[in-house]
């Protein structure tokens, strides 16, 4: 009568819950289009975020109706892409880095129409409602990681000692088959 060592699954389902409400944050901020949004003069706003990289099908020479130049536009499409790999692959630091970016691009807009040119135009320039969820999505991410790895430091002396029990018998049996 052989006795089988059974190993116990390492699962940790708060992290991989929160993990799972990160991925579902993230794809929400990709989604919808208003990381931040301009408007001149009490006209409709104009929308940036990834659905306005897009929108651009890589044409990236700036629109005469916008306030991006470029290299704003060539910030944009870094930090949609930065969106995209970093939901696929679950690295936290690419979605920081799209934050970053797109918290660098906002500055700079609004740096841009504080200039002469702008001064006689009513302006507002305010963050959209997609750099807030993926700012909760980052927030899920980090927790996740941090229940993983408290989860991984802990040692269950639970499982512990029913290894070692089951261990021990398997290895009295093993001794007592070799004395045959």
């Amino acid at each position: 009568m052989a006795t089988e060592l059974r190993v116990p699954h390492n699962r940790n389902l708060p992290a991989a819950v929160t993990q799972c409400f990160s991925v579902v944050a993230l794809c929400t901020a990709v989604a919808d289009p208003n990381w931040f949004h301009v408007s001149l003069n009490g006209t409709s706003s104009q929308i940036y975020g990834v659905a306005y990289v897009v929108h651009l099908q890589g044409n990236l020479t700036a629109d005469p109706d916008t306030v991006l130049n470029y290299e704003g536009v060539s910030v944009l499409i870094v930090m949609a892409t930065c969106s995209y790999i970093g939901i696929l692959t679950g690295f936290v630091t690419l979605d920081i880095g799209s934050l970053a970016l797109c918290s660098y691009l906002f500055f700079q807009v609004k740096t841009k129409l504080r200039k002469e040119e702008f001064e006689k135009m009513v302006i507002q320039t305010t963050l959209g409602e997609s750099f807030f969820i993926a700012i909760f999505g980052v927030m899920f991410a980090v927790t996740a990681a941090a229940l993983s790895l408290h989860k991984s430091m802990l040692k269950d002396t639970r499982l512990l000692r029913s290894r070692t029990e089951e261990e021990s018998r398997l290895v009295a049996h093993q001794q007592c088959q070799h004395r045959d």
